[in-house]
């Protein structure tokens, strides 16, 4: 089973007509902030002409929007990323034509789909980002004895800023010298990282082992952290899955609980409180080894600065936690939360 393959560098061109400003371009949000590959342009008609820093200052980086890709292919990519996540995962046909027009180019096809790309262009270069490693084991409890500490992200929600919250403490612990792994589980994270498992595409049963394996491929490296992006959450009854195979898969030594201001998880079920969040990740976390909530890394945007302060306030208050957005201020709270934080060891009859 290869989780981490050999390193490649990319030269991408973005596809993202039409929604590149849309929260559903995360794929494409996320490389651009905090990818490692080289982003060359964006492709997105409806933006033609402006640049990426213009329409989104916060990615922190910049290249042309173009209007095709025809325009893209004249800057020299060398693969083509689906920026979009839409629901359900399926991909607009108009998009079908310009990936055509990519791959006939001799560009390698780059999509974090449920739908897999590879069979509508066969004999050409596709990364399916959620085809799962062949050969996945059943969770062993190898990962119990891993030395560095591992720590998951965990939400009130789902889609709540988990893989932000991963990636901020990582540049936290870098900044702070420290050598930490990111451990990507979702398709955006493993388009950053170049390597990963997308979680919600393994068979249920295997779920746990293949977060397993994550930990144990990112330990070979005898990094300081191990750090593990989230997924669902345990009060969303369409992610739960994945959560639960995580929180016991992944062998976790603490917790980061990622929350935002109150409203529903799906169709009326309400997001549990941070406090209520944190003692059921916790309780449940604890039938197989302890992992406490350390901190609480808010999702705040959408707030003047003031709203984000008190609110941050009053999470600490109600937890007992720092509580910061690490997307808005710092991670540097989180990170020495994390780091005060000890080894635990799996629960023993």
């Amino acid at each position: 089973m290869i989780l981490r393959p050999r390193p490649r560098h990319r030269r991408y061109a973005i596809l993202a007509d039409g929604w590149f400003a849309n929260r559903h371009a995360k794929t494409a949000h996320g490389l651009i902030r905090y990818g490692r590959d080289e982003v060359v342009c964006v492709v997105d008609s409806t933006l033609a002409g402006r640049r990426i820093l213009e329409v989104m200052p916060h990615l922190e980086r910049d290249a042309p929007i173009v209007g095709s890709v025809e325009e893209a292919l004249k800057l020299g990519p060398t693969s083509i990323l689906v920026g979009l996540a839409p629901a359900g995962g399926r991909l607009p046909e108009e998009w079908v034509r310009s990936l055509r027009t990519a791959s006939d180019a001799g560009l390698e096809i780059v999509s974090g789909l449920h739908e897999r790309l590879a069979p509508r262009f066969p004999g050409r270069p596709v990364w399916d980002v959620r085809e799962p490693p062949q050969e996945i084991p059943l969770f062993s409890g190898e990962a119990f004895r891993v030395e560095p500490k591992v720590v998951l992200t965990v939400g009130t929600d789902s889609a709540i800023g988990k893989m932000t919250a991963t990636l901020e403490l990582e540049r936290a612990a870098r900044r702070a010298g420290l050598r930490a792994e990111f451990a990507a589980t979702g398709q955006t994270g493993v388009v950053i990282a170049g390597w990963g498992v997308c979680v919600d595409a393994v068979v249920a049963d295997f779920a746990a082992g293949a977060a397993e394996r994550l930990v144990l491929e990112a330990a070979r490296s005898s990094p300081d952290l191990i750090l593990v992006e989230g997924q669902g959450a345990l009060g969303h009854p369409a992610y739960s899955g994945v959560t639960l195979s995580l929180l016991h898969g992944s062998c976790p030594d603490c917790l980061v609980l990622c929350a935002a201001p109150g409203g529903e998880a799906f169709a009326g079920v309400p997001r549990p409180s941070p406090a209520r969040a944190a003692r059921l990740y916790e309780e449940v976390a604890a039938l197989v080894k302890p992992a406490p909530v350390v901190a609480v890394s808010l999702n705040t945007a959408g707030m003047t600065d003031k709203e984000a302060a008190a609110f941050a306030a009053a999470v600490s208050d109600e937890t007992g936690l720092p509580a910061a957005d690490p997307f808005r201020t710092s991670a540097g709270p989180i990170l020495e939360a994390v780091l005060e934080a000890p080894k635990t060891r799996p629960r023993v009859a």
